[in-house]
């Protein structure tokens, strides 16, 4: 890098830190600011997912339109810190990704300036055409957004791009500079966080205000998906130039930035492009001094004519217009960001309100206007009632902590919309998908706790599906082993096969953390088939449940990998961190003995009964002061709540307020201890904030959530029945631990708010204090 470009780093990396106490689109100072004020788009976006970005999506929405910046890498997408933008594209789900515009101004004479039809490198230079590419720096201070809408200028390109977005339509606003030759790249093959194999693409010219065509690709997660486009816009074409570089002979996700002077086809003004790899085509339009052009697309993953009726089902009722939709998107983020309302410190309010809208950002929505989509064996198909549409996500792996009771909680309506995604899949396919990426079997991370939602949602009376339907769905699940499905993937529990011969999952077959994991599903299960009145189904997985068991190691205190034979695995070090091999190997998918040996949601008493209450406290406080405990990733994320279970709720107190303040921050570099994924740390944070966790999900027949800390003076809770109030007394950064709590008046002797007295409606008055005060067990 040189020393221009160290420099330029530099001030961006500056710029960041400084605006580390700003927030875009934070409350405005005179006039009543509504939760979306509250919004930072852009927390946490410097070495972040693909999946957060800062650009317009609607709630579960298709479309993610947002600006791209970096290359095929490990948390590709989007760098606050990297000063250039190569494209804008309308995807940004886990795996999925496609139709991405860049505005492009200037002369394209044939000669070497097709060289720069590539994306070039995020380092520059940019006074160099091969390494450049098409990308364009851009002026930090000009960039803004909110939910629903982003807006940037460019430099090297000297225009000012807008965006907005409804479910599965993108509008891009082009601002164009008068003189210049107006014009927008439409590469297939752009940088994501996933290397995508393009497999076909084709674009052809409608009229002179339209152009369709499709994308199909595949990738580790998906075995092949096709994303259908329509695009209309409000200036005429002029024409087209489609391009395609010859193949590269290197390493393709190393081929940007590199020398790109090879054979480069060009199709001149053509009416119909198909391309694979490196390719594209060119859109020139007729303008007329500065001028403004909008293009709209609409998706679909079924096909052209879905993409267009998508386009005139969601931007028609608002004739195009890109300030409608926008307005339309913002008034629809409020009205999600109203299900709970908090009253605090301005800092904790943008806490709270960006993790709220990065709740609901993640999830893709993969049906159209018409209910139809794609299934995993490629076939068209469509939603059936209760299921109104169904959606793509990365596996569900720890949300039974985070999205399902902050779902449940502040938003019923989308936990049901997507459990019965879940239904109507296991309807095409047999199994119900943990991680329905594109709508297949994806192989991603392990156990079930898709299944957590689905019995939570009947627990506490929000269903909107069969339950013995669900009951029998699941057992099948957590009966068999692992299926390949003939349609691709693999369905059911990786490493069923062990854990239903010998009771854990052994060394020889995969990770220990598993036996654990499962035996939660097992009891979650059984709780269900107990409310159903299914004695021998309750009977069966309330023994499974007890299979954590298999794992206790008494000389160590430790819950152990094991062999087959039934000895333990050596040598034994309860920090050594990680699974061999892969998510799937041996050992603890993503943490260590210490941390596993907490995962006993389901039987605390009993775990506490084996460490003895000392030990458990002990060892738990040691592992906060040490670093042990690992509240970057989802193992361990019940840490500060399991002193409720020993009798100390003073500490669930102190460490939840603690990790609450200190481990979630609201900048663009820092926000999060560890990646977010699909909201899953926003859901935390604001579980956190409002001083409540669920340990079991729900999943209980009498579902309750644990009280701790909470950071608010007043939380808000909408329900059907009348609000549910959670009022703070003395509260401060000082005064944490709960002096005395009374619910409509009557004094609370445990740290449980039971889900029936939410749904009752009522008050929840808290008083704080700076002191630890004994509470019953």
């Amino acid at each position: 890098m040189d020393r221009s470009h160290r420099a330029l780093r530099f001030y961006f990396l500056l710029s960041g830190l400084l605006l580390a106490a700003w927030v875009p689109g934070t409350a405005p100072l005179h006039g009543q600011a509504s939760p979306a004020d509250y919004v930072n788009v852009f927390s946490g976006t410097s070495n972040s997912r693909w999946m957060l970005f800062p650009g317009p999506s609607m709630p579960f929405g298709m479309v993610k339109l947002s600006p791209d910046n970096q290359l095929n890498v490990w948390n590709g997408g989007y760098e606050y810190t990297v000063g250039s933008i190569s494209g804008f594209s309308h995807l940004h789900g886990f795996g999925l990704a496609g139709v991405s515009y860049m505005p492009y101004v200037g002369k394209l004479d044939f000669g070497d300036e097709y060289l720069r039809l590539f994306p070039g490198s995020p380092d520059g230079p940019f006074g160099s055409m091969w390494t450049a590419g098409y990308r364009s720096r851009y002026h930090k201070d000009t960039e803004t957004g909110r939910p629903g809408y982003y807006a940037v200028d460019l430099i090297d390109t000297p225009v000012r791009v807008e965006l907005t977005a409804t479910a599965r339509c993108g509008l891009i606003r082009t601002t164009f500079p008068a003189g210049g030759q107006a014009r927008l790249l439409l590469d297939f093959d752009p940088p994501t966080e996933e290397r995508s194999q393009i497999l076909e693409a084709r674009v052809m010219r409608v009229s002179d205000h339209e152009i369709a065509g499709y994308i199909a690709f595949r990738n580790t997660y998906v075995d092949s998906t096709t994303v259908h486009f329509v695009t209309r816009f409000d200036a005429p074409l002029t024409g087209l130039t489609g391009w395609q570089y010859s193949p590269y002979a290197g390493d393709p996700a190393a081929g940007y930035g590199t020398d790109w002077r090879r054979e480069v086809r060009l199709s001149e003004d053509v009416d119909r492009f198909s391309g694979g790899a490196s390719s594209g085509v060119i859109l020139n339009f007729a303008t007329e001094g500065q001028q403004a052009v909008v293009a709209a697309t609409g998706l679909s993953f079924v096909s052209i004519d879905n993409a267009r009726l998508n386009l005139e089902a969601e931007l028609g009722p608002l004739g195009y217009d890109f300030d409608r939709v926008a307005a339309a998107g913002l008034d629809q983020w409020n009205e999600l960001l109203t299900g709970v309302t908090v009253r605090g410190r301005e800092e904790d309010q943008q806490k709270f309100y960006t993790n709220y809208y990065r709740s609901f950002t993640g999830k893709v929505l993969m049906s159209d206007a018409n209910g139809e989509y794609m299934d995993l064996c490629e076939r068209v198909r469509t939603v059936q009632s209760p299921a109104g549409a169904v959606y793509s996500s990365d596996a569900l792996w720890g949300t039974q902590w985070t999205l399902t009771p902050f779902w449940t909680l502040a938003a019923p309506d989308y936990a049901n919309r997507f459990a019965n995604s879940l239904l109507e899949l296991q309807g095409r396919g047999g199994w119900i998908p943990e991680a329905p990426v594109g709508l297949e079997y994806s192989p991603v991370m392990g156990a079930q706790h898709q299944n957590a939602l689905l019995i939570s949602l009947y627990q506490k009376g929000l269903h909107q599906f069969d339950p013995d339907s669900v009951l029998r769905m699941i057992e099948h699940d957590y009966t068999r082993p692992p299926l390949e499905h003939p349609c691709g993937g693999l369905a059911g529990n990786y490493h069923n096969r062990a854990y239903l011969e010998y009771g854990y999952v052994t060394e020889e077959s995969g990770g220990a953390s598993n036996t654990m994991e499962y035996a939660f599903d097992d009891w979650c299960l059984a709780q269900l088939a107990k409310a159903l009145d299914a004695p021998a189904t309750y009977a069966t997985f309330m023994a499974r449940a007890d299979n954590w068991r298999n794992h206790w190691d008494a000389g160590t205190g430790y819950l152990r990998r094991r062999h087959a034979d039934g000895s333990w695995y050596s040598p034994f070090d309860p920090y050594r961190y990680g699974t061999e091999g892969s998510w799937q190997g041996a050992g603890y998918m993503e943490g260590n003995a210490w941390i596993y040996t907490w995962y006993v949601p389901h039987d605390l008493p009993g775990l506490i009964d084996l460490l003895g209450r000392d030990t458990f406290v002990q060892r738990l406080e040691e592992g906060f002061r040490e670093g042990h405990v690992d509240l970057s990733n989802q193992p361990n994320l019940q840490a500060p709540f399991l002193f409720n279970y020993a009798g100390r709720p003073d500490l669930t107190q102190r460490y939840s307020r603690m990790v609450a303040d200190s481990f979630f921050h609201n900048s663009p570099l820092r926000a999060y201890v560890g990646e977010e994924d699909e909201g899953q740390m926003g859901a935390l944070y604001c579980l956190l904030g409002m001083g409540l966790f669920e340990m079991q999900a729900g999943c209980s027949t009498e579902p309750y959530y644990d009280l701790s800390s909470p950071v608010f003076d007043e939380v808000r809770i909408r329900r059907p029945g009348g609000a549910f109030t959670i009022i703070v007394e003395n509260n401060s950064p000082e005064n944490v631990y709960i002096q005395s709590a009374e619910l409509n008046g009557t004094a609370l002797s445990t740290p449980r708010l039971a889900w029936s007295d939410i749904v009752a409606g009522g008050k929840l008055v808290l008083r704080m204090g700076a002191r630890p005060v004994p509470w019953s067990k």
